[in-house]
């Protein structure tokens, strides 16, 4: 039997590359000759590029960055063919990066990301994926582009910083200066959720309270999305405010769409295209996903609707470890074979987190599962 484990990480606990070595030491438990391919997936969350790194073979290359605070930080981006770059936005702009009592949406900038992206380009890369997950920040991509050379000026022409706060005073954007390598370059920019721009489904409102805004403050953020989408369109002619993914980690979907003509994806399809999916499951007898956690929102587009997806459409059954499920009857419906809750009873959900007993959890649901699983080979 050959299986292709493919899970996300167990968001808390453990990694991509964690579930899958637990899943794969419970499998060999029960079936010593089970021939296995382990694949890292993300949906464009943070740990998007850990898992297009580890899956093809790719290699990390290091860079002096700044943090959304514009502290010195270290950060990388990984290589995965000669001019491909693979980046997080969570690993320059990342609120991991922050203490809680650090959270400032408002003076908060995506500059660290473009500091990556300018290094990449200056290397020659030209091709860039980009996982958009886990970001501190709701500055539109200001940060980022200001990093690449443009310039965000208000009304009497003086610039400004580029951060959220700034947002509302734009009236005029400079590219006179923006790298001219960026005419070669290609973006698609990989997103975990489907928001708007500004309004009440757009990215402040949203994700804003996460981030550490206050009510007051979801209000300055939203007007000055909108300031800066109308900035936008009267200069490049395109509306954010209809762009499918604009209100990405605080506007960095619809920014780059607009100003540097990014193509914005769910991240699980340009994920399983970045590491061949299809190809590496053509001869499987069954896939392995999951993640920490799955229910009716699992089928908006998270990582294990995208692995059951592609695997239903080559004819390859799909099973499913998680952390807790809820209404598994709408994911068989969707073509999940099983679902498998890896905690056996009673549990304190900081116990059930706990790297080590999470790990030890998967492993023994996959033993006993695949132990059933005998009886197919067997006969």
């Amino acid at each position: 039997m050959k299986v292709v484990i493919a899970s996300d990480k167990f968001k808390g606990s453990l990694s991509s590359e964690q579930v899958a070595a637990a899943i794969e030491e419970g499998i060999l438990a029960a079936m010593p000759d089970c021939e296995i391919d382990k694949l890292h997936v993300a949906d464009g969350g943070d740990g998007t590029a850990a898992s297009i790194v580890e899956s093809t073979g790719g290699v990390w290359i290091n860079v002096k960055s700044e943090d959304p605070l514009g502290r010195p930080v270290d950060a990388r981006f990984g290589a995965v063919e000669s001019r491909t770059a693979v980046i997080d936005v969570a690993t320059a702009s990342g609120i991991a990066l922050l203490r809680p009592d650090e959270y400032d949406p408002l003076n908060a900038t995506t500059k660290g990301t473009g500091i990556l992206i300018r290094e990449a380009i200056d290397r020659g890369f030209r091709n860039f994926n980009i996982g958009v997950g886990g970001s501190a920040t709701n500055d539109a991509g200001t940060g980022l582009l200001s990093a690449l050379g443009y310039r965000f000026l208000d009304a009497r022409g003086n610039e400004l910083e580029s951060c959220g706060r700034s947002l509302s005073r734009i009236a005029e954007i400079d590219d006179s200066q923006r790298m001219p390598e960026l005419k070669e370059c290609s973006f698609t920019v990989m997103c975990d959720v489907d928001a708007a721009f500004y309004g009440p489904k757009g990215a402040a409102w949203l994700f804003g309270l996460q981030k550490g805004a206050t009510n007051k403050i979801l209000e300055a953020l939203d007007d000055g999305m909108r300031t800066f989408a109308a900035v936008v369109k009267k200069k490049y002619g395109k509306s954010m405010q209809n762009q499918s993914y604009a209100g990405a980690a605080g506007g960095i979907g619809g920014a780059l769409w607009a100003m540097l003509d990014a193509s914005l994806t769910p991240g699980i399809y340009a994920m399983l295209k970045a590491i061949n999916f299809e190809a590496r499951i053509a001869d499987a007898d069954i896939v392995v996903t999951g993640e920490g956690a799955m229910d009716s929102l699992t089928l908006l587009g998270k990582a294990p609707y995208g692995v059951c997806g592609e695997a239903a459409w080559n004819g390859i059954p799909t099973i499913a470890f998680v952390g807790s499920v809820s209404d598994s009857d709408s994911l068989n419906e969707y073509g999940f074979l099983s679902v498998y809750p890896t905690v056996s009873g009673p549990m304190p959900l900081e116990e059930a987190m706990k790297p080590d007993v999470a790990y030890a959890n998967l492993k023994r649901t996959a033993m006993q599962v695949f132990r059933t699983l005998l009886i197919r080979q067997n006969n």
